[in-house]
């Protein structure tokens, strides 16, 4: 199971929730697809030992901290990542997303920024936007990924 958050904006009382779930559900990694903002949030990722990629944002400005207290897990986007045998692009802003999906190059998409969540599952890439984890634009939500099965549950606080 993975967790795909995004737009934690300082949140904390939101992200220990949404970790805590991650917790029960034996997730196995997390992809924030950026604006995590403040290494202290960051802190609470990596307290749990769970797998953790991000990127930043565009709102993510102290970006030398960000990358150093996270061993370089966060890094500018677009980023390609493999994890458990999936090949996986990782953004913030959705750049390009229709020529990325018709490239079948990506088992799955991961970005976020918009505040709206979005689930797009086709027969080669399955597309994610987890939301609005911090609540402030939309009502906080996640989105919880079965890579395997290739399942995905939209999951609100």
């Amino acid at each position: 199971m993975w967790l795909v958050i995004s737009d934690t904006h300082d949140n904390i009382p939101n992200v220990r929730a949404f970790l805590r779930e991650a917790l029960k559900r034996n997730v196995s990694c997390v992809f924030h697809c950026g604006d995590i903002i403040s290494p202290f949030v960051l802190k609470e990722f990596l307290s749990t030992g769970i797998e953790f990629h991000g990127v930043f944002g565009n709102n993510d400005g102290e970006v030398l901290l960000l990358s150093e207290r996270s061993s370089q897990r966060v890094k500018k986007g677009p980023r390609e990542l493999e994890v458990e045998g999936f090949k996986i692009l990782l953004m913030h802003e959705p750049v390009a997303i229709e020529a990325l999906v018709s490239s079948q190059h990506y088992d799955y998409i991961f970005y976020g920024h918009t505040h709206v969540s979005e689930i797009r599952n086709n027969s080669s890439t399955m597309v994610i936007n987890p939301g609005d984890a911090s609540g402030y634009l939309a009502e906080a939500s996640v989105v919880f990924v079965d890579p395997q099965r290739k399942l995905a549950e939209l999951y609100k606080l």
